[in-house]
């Protein structure tokens, strides 16, 4: 798989599910961070705590898949 192919299926799995995205750029440590962060907060959001966290974890991949497409390219 070509990088500009295995970056927008990075960033189409991390729409999905955060960190899973990061894990398939190569960035496993911060990839399993959000995955863990996601997933605590998936299960917290029966408590009004919960649903922020997600949000706000599915937001930081987000911002890290659109640091990745923008990235310059090397030559």
């Amino acid at each position: 798989m070509d990088q500009e192919t295995k970056n927008i299926v990075g960033l189409l799995v991390n729409l999905a599910i955060p960190g899973l995205g990061t894990i398939i750029w190569g960035d496993s440590k911060r990839g399993v961070t959000q995955l863990v962060l996601f997933l605590v907060g998936w299960a917290l959001r029966f408590i009004v705590i919960g649903i922020p966290f997600v949000i706000g974890v599915w937001i930081w991949a987000l911002v890290d898949g659109i640091k990745i497409l923008t990235r310059p390219k090397a030559s």
